[in-house]
C-alpha cells in the first residue's frame, strides 16, 4: 500500500469535491460521479477545436500512474487529428495542472503541432 492508497483492496478510484480537489473514493462512488459528469456535461476541463484538432482535458477519476510512489494521473489531455487519431498525450494529478496543461497543448498545436515539443507522460 502506498501514501495514495485508502486500503489494499482500493483500486484508484477518485471523486471530485466541490472545490474540484480528487478523493479517494470506491469504485461504486467513481461510476457514480463518472456518470452524472456525462449526463451534466461536466467530465471536460476544456475541450476546443484549433486548426482541424481537438484539444481535449478531461477528468478520468482512474490512476493512470505508474509509479505507485507518485500522485496520481487522473485528468487527460489528448489533441485528436481530424479523422479522431491521437497525437497527443499528457497526464495530471489536479485540475489546475490540468488548466495548465490544456493551455501547453493548445500552444501545441497553434505551433504546428511541432514533434519535439510533444509531451507524453
Amino acid at each position: 500500500m502506498n501514501k495514495y492508497s485508502i486500503n489494499e483492496n482500493w483500486c484508484g478510484t477518485y471523486k471530485l469535491d466541490e472545490n474540484k480537489n480528487a478523493i479517494p473514493c470506491s469504485v461504486e462512488e467513481w461510476g457514480e460521479q463518472l456518470e452524472e459528469m456525462r449526463t451534466n456535461h461536466t467530465k471536460h476541463v476544456a475541450d476546443e477545436d484549433i486548426n482541424g484538432k481537438r484539444v481535449s482535458t478531461v477528468w478520468l477519476g482512474l490512476d493512470h500512474q505508474w509509479d505507485e510512489n507518485a500522485p496520481p494521473h487522473i485528468y487527460e489531455t489528448m489533441v485528436f487529428e481530424d479523422k479522431g487519431y491521437e497525437i497527443y498525450c499528457s497526464r495530471y494529478s489536479t485540475w489546475k495542472e490540468a488548466e495548465e496543461g490544456h493551455q501547453i497543448a493548445v500552444q501545441w498545436v497553434r505551433d504546428g503541432c511541432k514533434e519535439e515539443d510533444e509531451k507524453h507522460e
